[in-house]
């Protein structure tokens, strides 16, 4: 039996307009399974890129999420970049993670910056900086707002075509006062652009023979470097040739479209248009192709029309149009062309994510997944004392001692839930380190695990692909910590699988950690008066994860939280008893990580275990104030709360914050304070309801001593502190 998995390579716009296609008619989605790799999570329509850099539209209005269009899809995403493809094996490779195997394959993979070898040692000293990928050339030039002033050094542009000159008025648009200077062959410059960068003070040179400071590369389009060096035959200027099925020749399992692929028609150069107009034949080709049917022929037109935006300072804002070698313009009616074009286009994609009808779909497509899964406190609680377990209830631990000898303590918690992600490997990955939060929280160092690992009913070859992928990313975390997994089980699901079946995988771990027995385990109770709190990361997972499931805008918080949660915490905890083992002392006085029940409800475990304890020993109780001013969100997570988004355990573990505020919380044990903030300001409200969000690898949260905050780094931020009552 041979696997069948369509994999989409590339989130470019024949792609991503594939899957808007899929959302508007779902009974045409292919029934494989089906996955889309992209290197981010978002497309910056290369269209709107120039009014992006002009400062005329914000970023976010650029940008289509390839991460709502892939879920509401029902398919499979993959955020990574691919270095190869081995098409005999039908494999394709990514950065620093396995292989994903294929049946068909779709490359949309699109094009990288063309460089001259003399740009290569510039770059490295980021001196200069490609035109791609868009967003790191966004982050280039906002990190030069600072110097527009006549008296730095030029800013540089090179490059002769369409794409240079536009850039180059969007930049004059964006600073006002520094000298540009377009580095190009002005011969292949028509009079009318000429003219207007002249006006515009931009500088025309024909090399870089004098002093600069920044160069931005926009030197036209080269194939990757993997496509160079592979086995497929290409035109040329390094495009994959194709049939006029979009089909690779002699490969009949790959299709090539947009700007890495050239239909043998098209003699001039590639362009966005014939990518986006070969996605109607992709989508019907495709269909066909896995039904066994006779497939269409595209035809792509000889040219297209181009329009490049003037971004004059005086209304009404102009733009040229160019067809073939003529050029016209620049007129306002160009420009409101090319705004009601490339807003049209956009609005395909905001309408493929609107909310949908929630009769039509079942409730558990809203239901959070991760530690939001979670079952709520009060039924845990009360389940334990029912069961006559009540201390796991009234003392909760992260861990549990399973042995000791005289040199070292072995700890052991058990962690998971269903999946976060659709991406096996990346779900996998979180998992683990989500799991080996517990025994960060008892300062323990990652010994070994076992797997348990639930896989959907499907075929066996995709079964196989996925627990592969899981196993790998479980693996992966392992050897960075120094761990070992040593064993598991497996079961498969019984409940009806439903796309994208990588999606309805349920991991959960048994880790195992070590102490050193001169240094006892970190409990959740023994916070003292006069300590201060820390917390290792800001907070706002749950909050994240519930507007992805909304198809809601979440790019300006995907980067920094992806990078938090997939970086392992046990270096803190491993400084952290390094200082104590040079002073010979015990700095953390209780310790938990923030996890299913919020902030709020990981706290109020410990100040209740603290307290019990602090009673048993006839001392008086303590209390808790946190600074709502110094709890840390990431970045859009307070605007995603205004607008109601909640995560679906928050309503349970907001009853805290209720208690809290209503002031009939036990003993009025926790405060929180909000410096000069009326009682009925949203802001307030937003960072309230923060602490009660459910985080998946979240934030370490210690009780220590404040003498010796200076020696945890900056890693640690304050939130609280410790009062006697």
């Amino acid at each position: 039996m041979t696997l069948d998995h369509l994999v989409l390579v590339g989130g470019g716009h024949t792609n991503v307009l594939l899957m808007q296609k899929w959302i508007m008619q779902p009974k045409h989605i292919p029934d494989v399974p089906i996955t889309i790799i992209s290197r981010d999570p978002s497309l910056v329509y290369s269209s709107m890129y120039p009014s992006v850099i002009s400062n005329t539209i914000p970023l976010k209005q650029s940008l289509i999420d390839i991460s709502s269009l892939a879920k509401r899809a029902r398919i499979s995403l993959i955020v990574s970049e691919v270095i190869d493809i081995d098409f005999n094996k039908k494999e394709v490779f990514l950065e620093n993670r396995p292989a994903v195997k294929y049946s068909k394959v779709v490359l949309n993979c699109g094009t990288s910056s063309k460089l001259d070898d003399v740009f290569q040692d510039l770059i490295n000293k980021k001196i200069a900086l490609p035109i791609r990928p868009f967003l790191q050339s966004y982050k280039f030039i906002k990190s030069e707002d600072r110097n527009d002033s006549i008296r730095e050094l030029p800013f540089v542009i090179i490059g002769s075509g369409l794409g240079a000159i536009e850039i180059a008025f969007a930049l004059r648009k964006r600073w006002k006062n520094r000298k540009l200077v377009l580095v190009c062959k002005k011969e292949k410059i028509s009079y009318e652009f000429l003219k207007s960068l002249k006006l515009l003070n931009i500088e025309i040179m024909r090399d870089i023979n004098f002093p600069y400071s920044k160069i931005l590369l926009c030197t036209g389009n080269s194939p990757h470097n993997w496509i160079k060096k592979n086995i497929l035959k290409l035109d040329c200027s390094g495009r994959i040739i194709t049939d006029n099925n979009l089909k690779v020749k002699d490969y009949l399992d790959i299709y090539a479209v947009g700007d890495c692929a050239y239909a043998g028609k098209n003699r001039g150069k590639s362009s966005g248009i014939l990518a986006v107009k070969s996605a109607h034949t992709l989508y019907k080709n495709i269909n066909r192709d896995i039904r066994g049917k006779k497939l269409k022929k595209w035809f792509p037109q000889k040219l297209g029309l181009q329009i490049v935006n003037l971004f004059n300072n005086k209304n009404p804002q102009k733009a040229f149009m160019v067809y073939g070698k003529f050029v016209f313009g620049p007129s306002p009616l160009f420009w409101y062309l090319k705004s009601q074009l490339d807003n049209n286009f956009l609005k395909k994609f905001k309408r493929s994510l609107m909310k949908p009808n929630i009769d039509k779909f079942m409730m558990d497509d809203f239901d959070c997944r991760g530690c939001a899964a979670k079952i709520p406190q009060k039924i845990l609680n009360d389940s334990l004392k029912q069961s006559k377990l009540s201390r796991f209830a009234d003392i909760p631990e992260d861990a549990s001692e399973i042995f000791r000898n005289d040199k070292e303590i072995i700890l052991q918690s058990v962690d998971g839930f269903p999946s976060l992600v659709s991406d096996p490997w990346l779900n996998a990955k979180i998992a683990t380190l989500h799991a080996c939060s517990d025994l960060w929280a008892c300062g323990a160092r990652i010994k070994s695990g076992q797997v348990l690992i639930s896989i959907p009913k499907t075929d066996n070859q995709f079964q196989k692909y996925i627990f592969s992928q899981c196993l790998s990313g479980v693996k992966c975390v392992f050897d960075e910590l120094g761990g070992e997994i040593v064993g598991g089980h497996t079961f498969e699901s019984r409940s009806f699988a439903k796309k994208p079946y990588t999606e309805d995988v349920d991991l959960a771990l048994t880790v195992q950690g070590v102490v050193k027995v001169t240094q006892k385990p970190w409990k959740k109770y023994g916070i003292k008066a006069g300590d201060i709190l820390l917390m290792s990361r800001p907070l706002g997972i749950g909050i994240f994860f519930a507007a992805q499931m909304q198809n809601l805008d979440i790019s300006e918080s995907y980067e920094e939280i992806f990078k938090s949660i997939l970086n392992s915490q046990q270096r803190l905890v491993q400084n952290i008893k390094s200082i104590q083992e040079k002073l010979g002392l015990e700095i953390i006085n209780a310790a938990t990580d923030i996890t299913g029940y919020g902030f709020l409800g990981h706290l109020n475990e410990m100040v209740e275990a603290s307290n019990l304890r602090r009673k048993q020993a006839n001392l008086e109780p303590l209390r808790i104030t946190i600074d709502l001013n110094l709890i840390r969100a990431y970045p859009g997570i307070l605007d995603l709360i205004k607008s109601g988004i909640r995560s679906s355990l928050f309503k349970e573990n907001k009853k805290i914050l209720d208690q809290i505020l209503t002031k009939n919380f036990r003993n009025q044990s926790i405060s929180l304070v909000y410096e000069k903030i009326d009682s009925n300001n949203l802001d307030l409200k937003a960072r309230r309801e923060l602490l009660c969000d459910p985080q998946t690898c979240g934030p370490l949260l210690i009780s220590c001593d404040p003498n010796y905050i200076d020696l945890l780094g900056d890693n640690w931020f304050k939130v609280g502190e410790v009062k006697k009552k």
